[in-house]
């Protein structure tokens, strides 16, 4: 159903993001529904909104694939990713931080300057790129949808150190606050996420939980006949303490004493002072590096299980593609896909931050091997579930109930 205004115009709503996570989804929702006026990005959505010589230098840098969304609807200001790729390799956390903030900034004004030049009836942007966007909405009368893809700021503070300049930190969490404040509606990605929300922010904000989901017709399984040597598990994202690669290595290094056979490969880029004293563990892990699509499905199927022991993450985007690739997975209480894992049956929960009872749940899948087939199977199921589609769906209902309701 498509929405139209009183003057009978078609409803149109802006996309903004200065990266791509889950914003390219957004997109295609609301290009499906008939409601996209404008996708704001960072990233090259199709290959022809650049020459040849641009395009084969982005794609080398870039482990994004093309979207089809007409290139009419597509505004691209590539700033942000490329400055942050480019002092990402050579800066410390405590100043690129600071620098990724202000590129995300840039971009806000220029999705702002893009709302004063046109009409929309709904602007979705996300956290730390929103503030001057939503200001230029509100003068225009324009509903303000905030995508949060983190915990609230607060929970996020209390479970990881942040390692930039303090006085930089309180401009940041102002300018979240302010973002909060503004909008109309939050969208978060899991329960989690929303009661991080509803613990911190005034009680009257609107927040919608619409879970992420996964391609399950890129993501499948092998035959779950297919019985692969060393048992391997897979840790997908950066290895980082936030999201836990610390406890997983401590866990790795307990099962090791205990003679087990098995793998760790590890698809994501590895923080090196984590592996410093760990030169024993190196052999049983395989470095896969930051890889595209196409090159994690095939590294899913060659494992067995997926291991994502986050100290937050709003939701994990992992746990349902390797779901859909048919392996049970075992997360932290602080990974909000733990609401589509069930106890035993697709997969386990620890409590974040008990390396023991991580331990005690990798020892069992090497343990009871004869079980991964039902579960595999359990997996796939939970990822059909929980599929794009389904995604699509639902953030563009939500969309429409947002502008009905001003």
């Amino acid at each position: 159903m498509t929405i139209h205004t009183s003057s009978g115009e078609k409803k149109r709503v802006l996309i903004a993001h200065p990266a791509r996570q889950h914003s390219h989804q957004a997109a295609l929702s609301l290009l499906e529904a008939g409601l996209l006026g404008c996708y704001a990005t960072g990233i090259p959505v199709r290959d022809e909104q650049l020459g040849k010589l641009s395009g084969r230098l982005v794609r080398a840098l870039s482990v994004y694939e093309p979207v089809e969304i007409p290139t009419e609807l597509i505004r691209l200001n590539m700033a942000a990713p490329i400055v942050n790729r480019v002092f990402a390799r050579y800066l410390p956390e405590r100043l690129t931080q600071p620098i990724q903030y202000e590129t995300y900034r840039s971009f806000d004004r220029w999705v702002a300057n893009l709302i004063a030049r046109q009409r929309f009836d709904a602007v979705v942007a996300y956290e730390n790129s929103a503030l001057q966007t939503f200001r230029q909405a509100k003068r225009r009368g324009i509903a303000c949808i905030l995508d949060a893809a983190s915990l609230h700021r607060a929970e996020a503070d209390r479970r990881l150190e942040v390692r930039m300049p303090r006085a930089y930190k309180r401009g940041v969490d102002r300018r979240k606050d302010m973002e909060v404040t503004l909008a109309d509606c939050i969208f978060v990605t899991s329960d989690l996420a929303a009661q991080t929300y509803r613990s911190n922010i005034a009680q009257q904000t609107r927040i919608e939980t619409i879970l992420l989901g996964a391609d399950i017709d890129r993501f499948t399984p092998v035959s779950p006949s297919v019985i692969m040597e060393p048992f391997t598990f897979i840790f997908v994202g950066a290895g980082t303490e936030r999201k836990g690669f610390d406890f997983l290595l401590n866990a790795i290094a307990e099962l090791r004493k205990e003679d087990y056979s098995f793998k760790v490969a590890v698809a994501g880029v590895i923080d090196r002072t984590l592996l410093a004293g760990r030169q024993e563990l190196m052999p049983i892990i395989d470095q896969c590096g930051m890889i595209g699509h196409d090159k994690l499905i095939k590294v899913l199927r060659g494992a067995q299980c997926l291991v994502l022991p986050s100290r937050f993450d709003a939701f994990g985007m992992v746990v349902p593609e390797a779901m859909a690739c048919g392996l049970p997975v075992i997360v932290s209480d602080m990974v909000g896909a733990k609401q589509i894992v069930e106890e035993g049956r697709n997969g386990f929960v620890v409590p974040t931050g008990d390396v023991d009872a991580l331990v005690d749940r990798m020892r069992w899948f090497l343990r009871n091997k004869g079980n991964l087939e039902n579960m595999s199977v359990a997996a796939r199921a939970t990822a059909e579930c929980v599929s794009w589609v389904n995604y699509r769906r639902r953030f563009a209902m939500a969309i429409r109930e947002v502008m009905l309701d001003r």
